[in-house]
């Protein structure tokens, strides 16, 4: 019996100790599998997450094209509304043109009367140089009757009085034949020009023409740019003053994303870096590059700049904005963003992009003269009133 006991208690030992070498081993294993995966994420890390910065902190912004009044009037039509898709120079406001109208007419008619006094000055010239000629013949024959009364003085044949009256006879031509002269030179001053288009009186009535020409074409406003029309500030009848605000056109196809990144993801970011964008809106990956590094943080340029030489300073990590490009093909396939969309930003400070490109810079005028039709016009009054 008790050797039965003993093989028992001889069994559950060797039990135990089965028991205790496959925990061990157990054990071994978890600490095996713990510093493999420790190994890969050390591996990961320095070789590939190392390399990566990410933030939520990304918002789609892009240039907004402000559309304002040139003129004061009334509106009289709008051909648009908010989120209205528009294509650079289509019509989209007019303004009441019945004042205009009559401007351009009054500077028309101002220009014919400048052409025309510039005409009647060449004339005063000729005039003015006939009346010096007169004076010069005059002058010639009051100086021989001047000598001969002279010398008839001198003989006693005439009287003091008849010589004196013979003086003063010379004098007053003398004086006509200096004020001729004077009348003549201003005359050639005020006519002098090679032409007509020349001369300031007519240069100044051709500005006026041409500003009240800008005028009447600004009571209409076009498109400056393709984009969707947003901030529309208007309605019809309503009274608009000079430089009010009409509407902003955004133009979604050169967009750009505005990552703000903390000081201490900064290290080795750089242009060129390779980014990988989310969109919060539609969940598609964008691929982009960084174009550039904004000179200061966005405390740095705000309203109110924080000061930070009070004595119970403390440390806020501070966010700088990094502005980063769209790849054009990515943004065609993926299709355009909203502003102010967020994104998730991925940026891999391993690689560059070679060839950088910046954001497009539009430039679009939609108050343009039509010159050779004003020229035109210009050329026609000059002709019918030159004479």
């Amino acid at each position: 019996m008790s050797e039965i006991i003993k093989t028992n208690e001889n069994l559950k030992d060797i039990k135990i100790e089965e028991n205790k070498g496959k925990a061990r081993k157990k054990i071994e294993i978890f600490l095996s599998g713990i510093a493999v995966l420790g190994v890969f994420y050390a591996l990961y890390f320095f070789l590939y997450s190392n390399g990566y910065v990410s933030t939520e902190n990304a918002y789609i912004t892009g240039n907004q094209t402000a559309v304002t009044a040139q003129i004061a009037g009334s509106i009289t039509r709008i051909n648009f509304v908010d989120t209205t898709e528009v294509k650079k120079g289509d019509l989209l406001v007019e303004f009441e043109d019945t004042d205009y109208q009559l401007a351009l007419e009054g500077a028309e008619i101002a220009l014919a009367q400048a052409v025309r006094d510039y005409s009647s000055l060449e004339t005063n010239v000729s005039q003015y140089q006939y009346a010096l000629e007169e004076s010069l013949n005059n002058l010639t024959n009051v100086k021989k009757n001047y000598d001969r009364n002279f010398k008839l003085f001198n003989a006693g044949i005439i009287s003091r009085r008849q010589m004196d009256a013979s003086t003063t006879q010379l004098k007053n031509v003398k004086l006509s034949v200096f004020q001729k002269k004077e009348a003549l030179a201003n005359a050639k001053l005020q006519a002098s020009s090679k032409d007509a288009y020349s001369h300031p009186a007519v240069r100044s009535a051709i500005l006026k023409y041409k500003q009240a020409y800008l005028n009447l074409s600004r009571t209409k406003v076009y498109a400056p740019v393709d984009g969707i029309v947003a901030k529309k500030s208007i309605s019809l009848g309503q009274k608009i003053g000079i430089g009010n605000p009409l509407f902003s056109i955004v133009d979604l196809n050169n967009e750009w994303v505005e990552v703000n990144l903390k000081e201490n993801q900064m290290k080795n970011i750089k242009i060129g870096n390779i980014v990988e964008l989310t969109s919060s809106l539609n969940g598609k990956v964008y691929e982009g590059y960084i174009i550039g590094i904004s000179a200061g943080t966005g405390n740095a340029f705000s309203l109110l700049p924080p000061q930070n030489a009070s004595g119970n300073w403390i440390k806020i990590t501070q966010r700088l904005p990094v502005r980063v490009a769209f790849d054009k093909k990515s943004l065609r396939d993926n299709g355009i963003l909203p502003l102010g969309t967020t994104m998730e930003a991925e940026i891999n400070t391993n690689t560059a992009e070679d060839d950088i490109s910046n954001i497009e810079i539009k430039s679009s005028n939609p108050y343009t003269l039509n010159i050779k039709k004003i020229q035109r016009t210009i050329n026609h009054i000059v002709k019918v009133n030159s004479y």
